[in-house]
């Protein structure tokens, strides 16, 4: 038995050391494979799908294992040598950081297939707000299309339809302010929401802008549409688009629909 414990007191000392380092390793990983794709260091397929949904998932599946391991080998110590030996900390901490993060992967993962994603949210269907030829100029060739008309889900269900069924509120909003004075309140919502506005004309009553999520940088590309509603008021039409395929669990209708609430909440 005594030559039993002092193996088990070897193994415990491995066990703990991997715990800590697996400890350390995990968060840098994940930060690796965000920060990575949205510095441009490699592209989304890289950090998204390798590094995250696949090693990433093995690195939490390992981590959980090896926490689990080490609790198991310091009780059995416990209880045969009647005394603690070990570091805890660190197997527990492992144990709840990997279980919590399979557990957020398993979430998104439920997410994703309860619904084809809509990857370009528009208030008109029949004559969705359009970007300029500059703002499409500056956009790579490997970014999603501007051209709405045809788009299908990845499930090829028409957009529009789909996009009807799973947020019926989002619609042109009508205002009783004038276009010029609506235009001005749009403008400064969106620079208050940390848009990036890169063209805006009260002119032409139409915003150009971009937003970059925090975790991978995916860009979304964002156009408003403001014109003189045929009894008076304004008629506000905006578009909400991810550049990149990659299911935006939705986030830009998310955006629509609380753009168009504080514009409409904040009208004089």
């Amino acid at each position: 038995m005594t030559r039993f414990i002092e193996i088990l007191r070897m193994a415990i000392d491995i066990a703990v050391a991997l715990c800590a380092l697996l400890l350390l390793l995990t968060p840098v990983w994940f930060a690796l494979a965000a920060f990575g794709t949205k510095w441009e260091f490699w592209g989304w397929q890289t950090g998204l799908s390798a590094m995250t949904e696949v090693w990433g998932l093995r690195l939490l599946l390992a981590g959980l294992v090896t926490g689990l391991l080490t609790l198991g080998a310091l009780t059995l110590y416990r209880v045969l040598a009647r005394q603690g030996y070990g570091n805890w900390v660190s197997a527990v901490a492992l144990s709840l950081i990997t279980l919590a993060g399979l557990a957020l992967s398993l979430q998104v993962e439920a997410r994703k297939a309860a619904a084809p994603a809509v990857l370009d949210v528009t208030t008109d269907f029949s004559d969705p707000p359009h970007f300029s030829a500059a703002f499409t100029a500056r956009r790579s060739d490997l970014d999603a299309s501007l051209t709405y008309a045809g788009k299908a889900a990845a499930d090829g269900q028409s957009l529009p339809a789909l996009q009807a069924a799973r947020y019926p509120a989002i619609g042109t909003l009508h205002l009783d302010e004038a276009a010029d004075s609506a235009f001005a309140r749009a403008l400064e919502l969106a620079r208050e929401q940390g848009w990036r506005v890169s063209t805006a004309s009260a002119e032409a009553g139409m915003l150009e802008a971009g937003a970059e999520s925090f975790w991978f940088g995916f860009r979304d590309d964002i156009v408003v549409r403001v014109r003189p509603g045929p009894a008076g008021g304004s008629l506000v039409d905006i578009r909400s688009m991810a550049r990149q395929p990659v299911h935006d669990l939705g986030r830009n209708a998310d955006r629509v629909q609380g753009f168009l609430e504080s514009l409409e909440a904040a009208q004089p």
